[in-house]
């Protein structure tokens, strides 16, 4: 009765600590702890189902449909555990020149979840790349050029989205326009900037014009931009088999970055100076950018390939290792990977064709990094095609919208995804009570020890670590997931963080504690800072 009494949070809302924003630019450290509220009331109950079936333990369930009043294309977790999502205006068209909206998920998913707001900076983000910044604000680079309609051409613009404000403006532009780049923040707090199309159309003298940004760039605060002129290379993030496109880069733990070219290429990319790029002998299977991949272990990347291909990237070492893993079920095309609380890969979405009905799939799977098998999972009520995203949310559930824009549906709506892990066991499709967090730290540096206190009775089995979630077409590079080593004493559970930030990226992290029953509680957010940049 005891236990039952410390976990009868049950399924709740996404615990919004008070003063976690603002906490998290202060100078708080381990001492620095937020207590969880214990009689948190469900918040995103209208988005669950009221029972999940009796496979809920095994497939996990939807919940019902309910309305974005934008396109979700791009969605970014932050601090305060809002979503900031963009990608069309309020008809669902192509022209995120003019909208952009906040979500709070412990609001529900009625019209008073959503903040929509006026875009003013004059830049289209459709297609660009975002990231949340270890300060708390999110960058976004790139993006359609917008004068008056869309061009499918790039821009060369930085905006930065501030949650506290909830206000977007316009910052120090890059050397190039990007058009789907792909974004990735050092632990130093420098952005690296990776491909990305400058121009695509036509004129009176060629019949069709490409050019793409083949270039990285490097943005250090306070310094303005640098670009990399050493590390060009259209193989890598170029003309190459549409290289260009959201390239699959990761910081490694050597602390350069290692790209994954959807041809199969591997490279090596040192950030510094003018840069240097390597092409390594080891390959990949050919992929595509339509695609996914994700970072589900330190260092290690679950990556589909075509023909239903899927292989194991480990990026640990100097030369990566490539192993193949289970296939999963089925081919898709704009599907979405999300790492799930306990580690494991949820596959969802996506199309034989790719961005067409007919042989889209409702049906999910989910992949176990401990056996490298994949399982059915849920079926969606919606089809999830081109511009579509899925994303993990601090309470454990996956939120999974949009679609479109264009596209045989114009999505504007979302589901959520409840895992697993948060149902009873018996069959009964019930939502399983949570284990309770009674504090955590709000920031830590890389290094330091991690203390949480649970409830009286609750026996901690594991104590995890996921990264905040970034996403767009097919991939959240942001990913990343670690199990920490802890001891239990009493109520108090205590670890030790990594010291090494190229394993442990400064930035927002989600800590969740499992139970004996393998039940997850709320995720709590972390600020993870790097020691050698204090002060």
């Amino acid at each position: 009765m005891k236990h039952l009494l410390a976990r009868a949070l049950g399924y709740g809302a996404l615990t919004l600590l008070g003063a976690q924003l603002a906490g998290c630019h202060g100078n708080t450290e381990q001492q620095e702890t937020h207590a969880v509220p214990q009689g948190a009331v469900s918040s995103l109950g209208p988005l669950a189902p009221a029972r999940g079936g009796p496979r809920a333990h095994v497939e996990g369930a939807f919940g019902p449909t309910f309305a974005w009043p934008v396109m979700p294309i791009h969605m970014v977790l932050l601090p305060d555990q809002r979503v900031m999502a963009y990608g069309t205006d309020v008809k669902g068209r192509q022209g995120a020149a003019l909208h952009y909206t906040v979500w709070d998920p412990k609001a529900g998913g009625g019209s008073e979840a959503f903040l929509t707001l006026p875009n003013q900076t004059g830049t289209d983000l459709f297609c660009a790349a975002q990231s949340l910044l270890p300060d708390g604000t999110v960058a976004l680079l790139g993006g359609d050029e917008y004068g008056g309609q869309p061009l499918n051409n790039g821009n060369a613009d930085m905006n930065v989205f501030d949650p506290r404000s909830n206000a977007l403006r316009k910052a120090e532009g890059m050397a190039y326009k990007r058009w789907y780049p792909t974004l990735v923040v050092l632990p130093s707090g420098d952005r690296v900037v990776l491909g990305g199309r400058i121009r695509n159309s036509g004129s009176r003298w060629t019949f069709w014009e490409r050019a793409f940004a083949s270039t990285p760039e490097v943005y250090t605060p306070g310094s303005g931009w640098r670009t990399l002129t050493d590390a060009a290379s259209n193989a890598a993030y170029g003309s190459r088999r549409e290289s260009f496109f959201y390239p699959r880069a990761w910081l490694a733990p050597a602390g350069d970055l290692v790209i994954l070219a959807h041809d199969g290429h591997l490279f090596r990319l040192d950030p510094r100076g003018r840069g240097r790029l390597r092409e390594l002998a080891v390959t990949a299977p050919p992929s595509n950018e339509r695609l996914p991949a994700a970072m589900f272990a330190p260092g290690r990347i679950l990556a589909l390939g075509e023909q239903r291909r899927a292989v194991v990237l480990d990026i640990n070492g100097e030369q990566p290792v490539v192993q193949p893993t289970g296939s999963p079920g089925l081919d898709r095309q704009w599907g979405n990977a999300t790492v799930l609380a306990d580690g494991r890969v949820w596959l969802n979405g996506g199309s034989v064709t790719p961005n067409a009905l007919g042989d889209e799939h409702y049906g999910s799977e989910i992949w176990n990094p401990d056996t490298g098998q994949w399982t059915p999972a849920a079926q969606a009520a919606q089809a999830r095609l081109y511009h579509s995203a899925s994303m993990l949310l601090p309470d454990g559930s996956v939120v999974t919208g949009g679609g479109g824009a264009p596209g045989p549906l114009s999505q504007l709506n979302g589901e959520m995804y409840f895992p697993p892990y948060l149902f009873l066991r018996d069959g009964s499709g019930r939502f399983a009570p949570r284990p309770a967090v009674a504090r955590a730290p709000a920031q830590l540096a890389a290094g330091a020890e991690l203390r949480v206190d649970v409830a009286p009775g609750v026996k901690a089995t594991r104590l995890t670590l996921v990264r905040s979630g970034s996403v767009t077409h097919s991939f959240n590079h942001e990913q990343r997931f670690m199990a920490l080593d802890f001891r239990q004493e009493g109520t108090g559970l205590r670890a030790t963080l990594p010291a090494d930030v190229n394993q442990l990226p400064p930035g927002y992290w989600l800590v969740f504690v499992f139970d004996d029953h393998g039940v997850p509680s709320m995720g709590h957010t972390l600020l993870v800072t790097n020691p050698a940049m204090a002060g």
